[in-house]
């Protein structure tokens, strides 16, 4: 009788136990209200829409960490361990992903259900910034900078070039670049796209394939009117588009380094008017490290005006012996004896180095392009 109504009492007490447990977890789970979201540098302030990347702080009650299951922006879900809550307020960073479903909503989740708030993402454009070598050999690799390409999945899968036409896949990409393979058949100064196919997206890169929009000097048609230190055999294993202009132990020498001098240039108004619009291209090639102070390249637009200097800070070289396109600042230094854009038709640059320093460049496709195009 003992034994028995020990498990009668057992049979009373366990099911009172299991409810006062079952009232203990739902008290300890709070319903979750969203107020309004605010940058996290003004908490005061509304806002309705924030970049991929952003921070943002989501106000209104129920929001500690240990109430919460689950945050999601549009699809995406965002990783609680990178979230901090204080004071009802959830600090996160927006994540950098495309969701597959655009709701323009952020939702929390927790055992009573979910929560939402009406909030836009924006995802930035498709970045394209260089061709690493506008001249890069039909046939060859072209490595292209820029920015967003894992966002956007432009890949070996997902990713082609257009050459104004001629299409050609991407070999492999990272964040901020992309390498493809030139096609054999492809035209002369041509704009080249970047398409990514899975987000229907696409951009156009600055510059032109084998620009010859506005060129100075390409030391094959356009030569400077004394060739002596132009490289003209095919055999050089320098070479690049053609003939080009090499700088070393060997070239001509009067007590400054003669480069090249041609005259004819057909400068627009705007260009001379208008100089901080535009940029100076080239290919360029050295083994050279530059030394502030030690070298600079001077170019006359014309002989009685100041020459615009190339010195080492502007010269963005990533690779020593290897061809590149580089941008250098265009600068049109007026002459106190001629004012009129009528006398400004010369390029003459030439080298101003230190006798320490080793001789080593190439020059090819000197060119003139506005900004940004």
């Amino acid at each position: 009788m003992k034994y028995y109504k020990f498990l009668l009492l057992l049979g009373c007490v366990i099911p009172s136990l299991l409810l006062c447990s079952c009232d203990d977890d739902n008290d300890s789970v709070n319903p979750i209200v969203l107020s309004k979201v605010t940058t996290i540098g003004d908490l005061d302030v509304p806002i309705q829409e924030a970049a991929l990347g952003d921070f943002i702080a989501v106000h209104g009650t129920g929001l500690d960490m240990r109430n919460i299951d689950s945050i999601f922006v549009n699809d995406v879900r965002v990783e609680l361990s990178e979230v901090y809550t204080e004071n009802d307020i959830v600090y996160l960073k927006i994540p950098v992903k495309l969701p597959s479903a655009e709701t323009n909503k952020i939702y929390f989740y927790n055992k009573l259900g979910v929560n939402e708030i009406p909030f836009q993402t924006n995802a930035p454009d498709l970045k394209l910034e260089r061709m690493f070598n506008e001249y890069t050999r039909p046939g060859d690799t072209l490595m292209i900078y820029g920015d967003f390409f894992t966002l956007y999945e432009i890949d070996s899968l997902n990713g082609v070039v257009d050459f104004d036409g001629k299409i050609s896949k991407v070999i492999s990409s990272g964040n901020n670049y992309l390498t493809t393979k030139v096609p054999l058949d492809v035209d002369q100064n041509i704009k080249v796209k970047v398409k990514g196919l899975k987000h229907k997206v696409e951009a156009v890169c600055p510059g032109r394939y084998y620009d010859r929009e506005m060129m100075i000097l390409d030391f094959d048609e356009l030569m400077p009117s004394n060739p002596v230190n132009v490289v003209t055999d095919p055999q050089d294993p320098a070479r690049l588009s053609g003939n080009f202009l090499r700088i070393d132990q060997h070239s001509a020498y009067s007590g400054w380094w003669y480069i090249a001098e041609k005259g004819s240039i057909p400068y627009t108004d705007d260009m001379l008017d208008n100089d901080q619009d535009y940029v100076v291209k080239c290919e360029f090639r050295t083994a050279n490290q530059f030394i502030e102070g030690k070298i600079r390249f001077c170019n006359y637009l014309f002989w009685d005006a100041a020459p615009m200097f190339w010195v080492p800070s502007d010269f963005t070289i990533q690779n020593f012996d290897r061809w590149e396109t580089i941008t250098l600042p265009f600068v049109v230094n007026r002459s106190g004896t001629y004012k009129d854009n009528f006398y400004y038709s010369s390029f003459n640059m030439r080298l101003e180095i230190d006798p320490s320093i080793a001789r080593n460049f190439a020059i090819d496709n000197i060119r003139i392009c506005k900004k940004g195009d």
